[in-house]
C-alpha cells in the first residue's frame, strides 16, 4: 500500500469515528424517543433539543420511533428504536452515552437515568453547567462533533442531598443529579428518593397527646422512675401502635419510599427492665432501637418490598449493637456532628486522644466501620456550615472532598450535606458548596479544585480571580485545624489581618464586576467579611453603628437568619448591645456575651 493510500485510509477511519451532529449551520440528526416513552424521557428529549439550540442556534427535530427513520438519530431512552442497549452495569440512576453505527444513544435503565444521561451529554460535549438556580452556562458552538465513545457512569451514592435552601430548587437539583428529598422534583423530571419524614419521629409514631394519659407505660422510664422523652421500645403495645401508624403512613403516602422510625432528639432512653436487658445484651442502647425497628421492618416487607425504614445512630445510640443486626430494608444514618470539619477524619483518628479533636474523629471512624459492617444501607448526615454564625466562612474544600471519598470507600449508600437552610438562603459561599457537593456526591473522585474554579469563573465573571483567592485563603485557614460547626467569630484561625485582606479582595471583585447582577452576587458573599469585621469591634457605639449598616445590607439581600433559629432583628440587637467575647471563655456561648 502506498503511503498516500495509507494516509487516506487513516483519514477515512478517523472520519468514520467522528459523529458530526451540527456543521455549517445544518444538522443531519434527529432526536428520537420510544413511542412508549414516559413523561421523564419526553422531558429529557426536550431538554436536549432546547440546550443544543441554545448552544448552536440549530434546531434538531424530535419525534418518536413510531415515525419512520429520516436520517441519523440521537436515541433518548433504552427502548428507542429497540436499540438493545447493553446498560445493565449502570444501576437504576446511571446512564450510557454510546455511539452506534451512525446513531448516538443516551439511555439509562430508568427514565431518571436517561435524563441524567442527557445532562451529562450536555456537560461533556456542550460545556453546560447549572451553577445555581439562576446561573447557567453553555458554550456557543458553531459545530458539534463527538468522537466514538462508550461512556458509562453511575452514582457513588444512591441518596444525594445538598441540604441548602437554594439547592432545593427543582431545576438545580435535577440538572446536578441530586435526588432527595426537599426539592419538589415531579415525575416529569424524574422524581426523587422521597422520604415521608427524615427526622426524629418516635412521638409521631406514638403521639403523647393520645397515649400519655391512658398508657404512660408506652413512654420511656428513667432511672428516677419518671416518664422520659423517648418510647418504651420493648412494650408490645408500643410495637402494635407503631405498626398500625406506619402502615397508615405508607397507605396515605404512596409516592414515598422511605419512612423514618427514629429516636427523638432528646436524652432519656428507656431504663425499664425489658429495654435494659436488650441494651445490655447488645452492649449499647442501639440494641433496643434496632430490635424495635426490625419488628416494623419485618411487618411490612412482604406487603411493601420496596419501602425502606430509616433510623438514627445518634447521641446515645451511636455504638453498634453486638447481637441484633438491621434488616435489609433498614437504613441506619450516622452523623459526624462531633468531628471538626477541617480534618481528614481517618487521619485525625490516628493522632491519639491527647490531641484535641482527634478523639471525636476516632469515635466516628469506629462507628462508621462498625455500622457499615453490619448494615447494608448506611447513610451519613454531614455538616458544612457554622450554625452559630451563618455568615462565618467555613470552606475546608479538600477536607469535604476527602471525607466524601472516605464514605464511598466504606460502602456508605447515601449522604446529606447540611448547610444554611433558612428561608433567605446563604451568603457565605453556600451556593458554591451546594454545587460542589452535587458533583462530589455523584462522583467523589472528581477534582474538587476544578469544580470550584469552574463555579467561580461562571458565577463571578471578572471578579473571579479575587474570589478564588478568598476561597483559597479561607480553605487554608481551617485546613488540618480544629474547626467546628459551632465556632465563635473570634476563632483563632481567622486573624484580623486575614479578614481585612479578604475584605479588600471583595472590594476589588465588586469594582471589576461587568454587570450589576454579578456585582450583587459578589456583594452578597462580601457580607461574610462585613459580619466578621462588625462583631470584632470592641467599642459599643461603633459596633452598633456598623451592625445597623450590616443589617440593612442583609435585609437588602433577603437573608432571614444569621444565627440558627434566631430571628434577624434579635440577632442584630445582640450584636449592637453586647460585648464581643474575644477570649471565648465559654465555648457554648454565642460569639458575644449578653450584658
Amino acid at each position: 500500500m502506498k503511503l498516500s493510500e495509507m494516509n487516506l485510509s487513516i483519514w477515512e477511519a478517523l472520519k468514520m469515528s467522528q459523529y458530526e451532529i451540527i456543521k455549517d449551520g445544518r444538522c443531519e440528526y434527529f432526536i428520537v424517543t420510544s413511542e412508549f416513552a414516559d413523561v421523564t424521557e419526553h422531558f429529557a428529549a426536550s431538554e436536549l433539543q432546547k440546550y443544543i439550540y441554545q448552544s448552536t442556534n440549530v434546531f434538531i427535530p424530535y419525534f418518536s420511533d413510531r415515525c419512520p427513520r429520516r436520517g441519523k438519530e440521537i436515541l433518548v431512552g433504552k427502548a428507542a428504536r429497540d436499540n438493545n442497549a447493553d446498560i445493565d452495569d449502570v444501576g437504576d440512576e446511571g446512564y450510557v452515552i454510546r455511539t452506534l453505527a451512525s446513531d448516538i444513544l443516551i439511555a439509562g435503565n430508568t427514565p431518571r437515568g436517561t435524563m441524567y444521561g442527557v445532562y451529562a451529554f450536555l456537560e461533556r460535549f456542550l460545556g453546560f453547567r447549572a451553577f445555581t438556580k439562576d446561573v447557567e452556562k453553555i458554550d456557543a458552538l458553531a459545530e458539534l462533533t463527538i468522537g466514538s465513545c462508550d461512556i458509562r457512569e453511575k452514582p457513588a451514592f444512591e441518596y444525594r442531598e445538598a441540604y441548602f435552601r437554594f439547592a432545593w430548587d427543582t431545576g438545580f437539583s435535577v440538572k446536578n443529579k441530586l435526588n432527595a428529598n426537599l426539592a419538589p422534583i415531579p415525575l416529569e423530571r424524574g422524581g426523587l428518593f422521597k422520604f415521608f419524614n427524615c427526622h426524629h419521629s418516635f412521638f409521631d409514631l406514638v403521639p403523647p397527646k393520645y397515649y400519655k394519659e391512658t398508657h404512660p407505660e408506652y413512654f420511656s422510664v428513667r432511672e428516677d422512675d419518671k416518664v422520659g422523652t423517648q418510647l418504651c421500645l420493648s412494650n408490645p403495645g408500643v410495637v402494635s401502635v407503631a405498626k398500625a401508624q406506619l402502615r397508615r403512613w405508607i397507605r396515605e403516602n404512596p409516592t414515598c419510599k422511605v419512612f423514618s422510625i427514629a429516636q427523638n432528639d432528646e436524652v432519656g432512653y428507656c431504663q425499664c427492665p425489658n429495654c435494659r436487658k436488650i441494651d445490655e445484651e447488645n452492649g449499647s442502647p442501639s440494641g433496643s432501637i434496632i430490635t424495635f425497628v426490625n419488628k416494623l421492618a419485618e411487618d411490612i416487607e412482604k406487603d411493601y418490598p420496596d419501602i425502606l425504614l430509616h433510623t438514627f445512630a445518634y447521641a446515645y445510640s451511636e455504638k453498634t449493637p453486638s447481637k441484633v443486626k438491621p434488616r435489609k430494608n433498614v437504613i441506619v444514618r450516622i452523623a459526624n456532628i462531633d468531628c471538626h470539619v477541617g480534618a481528614f477524619f481517618d487521619e485525625w483518628a490516628k493522632k491519639g486522644d491527647n490531641v484535641y479533636g482527634a478523639r471525636n474523629c476516632r469515635l466516628f471512624m469506629e462507628n462508621l466501620s462498625a455500622w457499615t459492617a453490619v448494615c447494608e444501607r448506611v447513610y451519613i448526615w454531614g455538616y458544612a456550615v457554622n450554625f452559630r454564625n451563618y455568615l462565618q466562612p467555613l470552606l475546608p474544600i479538600k477536607e469535604f472532598a476527602h471525607n466524601l471519598r472516605l464514605y464511598a470507600k466504606y460502602g456508605v449508600k447515601g449522604v446529606l450535606m447540611q448547610g444554611n437552610f433558612s428561608y433567605g438562603g446563604d451568603a457565605s459561599m453556600g451556593d458554591l458548596k451546594a454545587y460542589l457537593f452535587s458533583k462530589l456526591l455523584w462522583n467523589p473522585d472528581a477534582d474538587e479544585n476544578k469544580i470550584v474554579g469552574e463555579f467561580i469563573d461562571g458565577v463571578y465573571g471578572k471578579g473571579a480571580p479575587y474570589i478564588k483567592e478568598y476561597v483559597r485563603l479561607m480553605s487554608e485557614a481551617v485546613s488540618d485545624r480544629v474547626a467546628t460547626i459551632f465556632d465563635n467569630a473570634d476563632a483563632e484561625y481567622y486573624s484580623d489581618e486575614l479578614i481585612a485582606y479578604c475584605d479588600k479582595l471583595f472590594e476589588q471583585a465588586e469594582a471589576v464586576a461587568e454587570t450589576e447582577e454579578i456585582r450583587r452576587r459578589i456583594n452578597r458573599e462580601h457580607l461574610a467579611m462585613e459580619f466578621m469585621k462588625t462583631v470584632r469591634i470592641e467599642d459599643d457605639e461603633r459596633r452598633a453603628e456598623a451592625a445597623e449598616n450590616l443589617k440593612k445590607k442583609v435585609i437588602d439581600h433577603k437573608l432571614t437568619e444569621i444565627n440558627e433559629r434566631i430571628n434577624l432583628p434579635l440577632s442584630f440587637e445582640y450584636i449592637k448591645k453586647s460585648r464581643y467575647e474575644k477570649e471565648r471563655k465559654n465555648w457554648y456561648n454565642m460569639y458575644y456575651i449578653v450584658r
